[in-house]
Parts: structure tokens; sequence; C-alpha cells
């Protein structure tokens, strides 16, 4: 099977109001973080997949120009109202989640990889991020039913990235802040931070030019919780959020669709919130296993998302 890394919509395209980090949140952002892009070592630190589809990736703004991979957006020209309640939603959505100083995530994903028959197939994974504020995080990735364990651990220090099942591992000096690790994760590692979309959700300079429609759908139950369902379209992605109803505007539940692809893959995520839970010191320092071997980690020399075969 060969490879396929498909171009097409980059954050560039994104909405500031929706951070222009919008999530792929957690399955492909740890999907690419494990690849280790630009690793020494020889050996593949990640285990095979097919290539992921072109959904928004939260730090994917390292290389094409927006949007310049394809002359087809899929939205057929149509240019749709913008509800300005629905745009504002994102707005205290990530108002309210720059309030949060310690919190953890258990995350359900599906994302699509486009196979060579042009149909799509879903990877399923779980993640859970752990996070305090403002220089501590631990992601822990499961999925593809092997047992592996995957991640990332950030001390204020260095971030860690790990592999159980290869048993490798690799340290990087890293800035001091969670701010300052996305940042240098995306510049110089072409990495993506789990979850990015958690610390740029509404922090960042309105432009509603990049959205094309915005409407609210209506009240919904995501589990047994009640969100406002919404619904978003812009240059290759349609994007649907579900924000949960009262004075807790978290995210529910996310849908992106790449409507660049005839196949229109799609990325989907339900979020759990745990808000203000106590974690050990010992949560966010990396310890390796016996027998780990720690590998080296260069910058990458180009986009995990550029084409490859």
């Amino acid at each position: 099977m060969n490879k396929r890394v498909f171009p097409g919509v980059t954050a560039r395209t994104l909405p500031r109001r929706f951070g222009t980090k919008l999530a792929l949140s957690l399955s492909t952002a740890l999907l690419g973080a494990m690849t280790l892009a630009g690793c020494a070592h020889q050996e593949p630190f990640h285990e095979h997949v097919p290539a992921q589809s072109n959904v928004p990736s939260p730090l994917n703004d390292l290389g094409a120009d927006a949007g310049g991979n394809s002359g087809n957006n899929g939205n057929g020209g149509a240019s749709s109202a913008i509800d300005a309640h629905a745009t504002d939603a994102l707005d205290a959505m990530g108002a309210y989640l720059r309030t949060l100083h310690a919190f953890e995530v258990d995350a359900d994903t599906a994302t699509d990889v486009v196979l060579d028959n042009g149909q799509n197939a879903a990877l399923l994974h779980h993640t859970v991020l752990k996070v305090k504020r403002p220089n501590r995080l631990r992601a822990d990735i499961t999925g593809n039913g092997n047992g592996n364990v995957r991640g990332m651990v950030y001390d204020g220090r260095r971030f860690t990235i790990y592999n159980q099942k290869k048993g490798f591992y690799a340290r990087q000096d890293a800035p001091p802040t969670l701010d300052g690790l996305v940042h240098d994760l995306a510049s110089n590692w072409h990495i993506e931070a789990p979850l990015a979309d958690l610390f740029y959700w509404g922090n960042g300079k309105p432009d509603d030019q990049s959205i094309q429609a915005a409407q609210i759908i209506g009240v919904e139950k995501v589990d047994k919780r009640s969100c406002t369902h919404y619904a978003y379209r812009q240059s290759g992605a349609d994007w649907e959020l579900w924000i949960e109803t009262g004075r807790r505007p978290l995210p529910c539940k996310m849908i992106i669709t790449d409507t660049t692809q005839s196949s229109r893959p799609r990325h989907e995520v339900t979020y759990h919130w745990k808000l203000n839970p106590v974690f050990a010191p010992s949560t966010f320092a990396f310890h390796a296993r016996a027998g780990a071997r720690e590998i080296e980690l260069k910058p990458a020399d180009r986009s995990p998302y550029e084409e490859a075969e």
C-alpha cells in the first residue's frame, strides 16, 4: 500500500476566532507526535498506519499556503449566512477554557484514513490528557487493539515522547510554559501538540472572513449532557461543534469533515471533562521502562502533511 499524505486545509485557513488552532484534537494530533518526524534512529518510532486524512490540524500552519493545495473546496461556491450567536459561542467557550488551571480530558476519537481504493476507514483511539497550567502536561493514547501506549510528558523544562511497545523515548529541552511548548513543537519539530485547541481556542484576533457559514442546529444530548449543536463551514472543511449548555461552556463533541476529498473523510472526537483535579507530582515525570532506549530527536525537514510515497 502506498502511503499518501493528503494536501488541503491547513490551520492558516481556519478562523482566528477559533484560535487559528482548530483541533484535529487527540488521535491524529498524537499520531503525528508519535511519528517523531525527523528522528535520527532508522527504526520507526510509530506503528505503520495508512496516511491520515487531511482534516484540519491544530498546528499545521508551517507549510503550504492556506488552502493552496486544492482548487476545490467542496462547498460548491455557495455562500451562507453567518449567525453571530454561533461565532460568539466560540468566543465564550475559548474564554472559559482559558480560565481552567487544571483539568483532565478523556477523549474517544475516530479518525478516517483514505484507503487506496478511495474508501474511508476509521481508526479508533482513546486519549487521556492531564494539564496543570502554566507548565505541566501528560497525554497517553491507546488504540489499534494492540495494548500499546504512546504519549507525551512535559514537566516545564523538557518534553518526552514515548512508545512503550517499541521501547523508544526521546527527550528535548522545552520552553517554560505550555503556550511556548505548543509553539516550539510546531516550529522546530513539526509535532502536533495533543489537544492544542484547548490552549488556543479564542486566543487571537478575530477573523470572520474565513468562516463562510455558521448556524445553530439546536440543543441535543451528548451522553447525558445537554449541549448546543453548531455547524460551521469554511474553505476545505465543514465542522460541527457541540458546546455544553449552562455556566460551563465546555466542548462536548466535535466533527470535522475534509471537503477537499470526494470521500469526505472525518475526524470525530467526544470529550469527557474533569475540572480542578489534584495531580500527584509524579504525573508529570517520565520514568523509562526497563530496557527502553533513548533515541535522538532531530528537527523535521518538512511537515508531516506534505505528500509522501
